[in-house]
């Protein structure tokens, strides 16, 4: 069983154990939007890097493991200012449109955006327009311009209602989550893809 130190404060912890994890049994919070305990590791949003002591390069805590004797910074200047171009990189095309979206106030997004970044765009581009309030299901609309990429809710079709309906379509900025053409969202578990979204990508 490793022991490390997490923020100056040492735990011990099971084999496999994963940073985030372990963190989070300390009470020290690392925000995250694609890990969830429930669903495999895809370590694609990079919001939760950690600094770790002789590492040359950040880390996601939520794929790393725990290794005896090691040294996590989880609030170090490095991981703050990843953290911080982390928002600005998905805050550049996400729509503004908090004071309307189903998810204000319940917003992981908007709740790390306070805690992290807090600052206006320096960007006067207009935002790409992705697919808006898209009829995906009998009981779910897609709004394409939320999406963050997370990929929680195609991880959740797969892994837990084991009916894979869902995949990203498209590259780079173009990304978005969507059904297989003439397939929809209807698997009986369609309505917690919604509860799983931290963005109120999926209503």
């Amino acid at each position: 069983m490793p022991t490390l130190t997490i923020d100056g404060q040492e735990i011990t912890v099971a084999d496999g154990t994963r940073i985030i994890d372990a963190a989070d049994e300390l009470g020290i919070e690392i925000p995250r939007f694609c890990y969830h305990k429930g669903l495999s590791v895809a370590a694609n949003c990079r919001m939760c890097l950690v600094e770790i002591e002789g590492a040359p390069k950040l880390v996601p805590s939520c794929h790393e493991t725990c290794r005896d004797g090691m040294t996590v910074l989880t609030d170090s200047p490095r991981v703050l200012e990843s953290r911080r171009a982390v928002l600005e990189y998905i805050l550049l095309n996400h729509p503004v449109d908090c004071p309307i979206c189903d998810q204000a106030g319940e917003c992981d997004l908007q709740d790390q955006y306070f805690d992290h970044d807090h600052q206006p765009s320096r960007h006067s581009f207009r935002k790409r327009h992705k697919v808006k309030a898209k009829v995906i299901g009998p009981h779910i609309i897609l709004d394409g311009e939320r999406c963050i990429n997370c990929t929680r809710c195609v991880r959740f079709s797969e892994e837990v209602a084991k009916a894979p309906q869902l995949r990203q379509v498209n590259r780079g900025e173009e990304t978005f989550v969507d059904v297989f053409p003439g397939k929809e969202l209807d698997h009986p578990y369609s309505m917690c893809c919604a509860d799983v979204c931290p963005v109120g990508a999926l209503t």
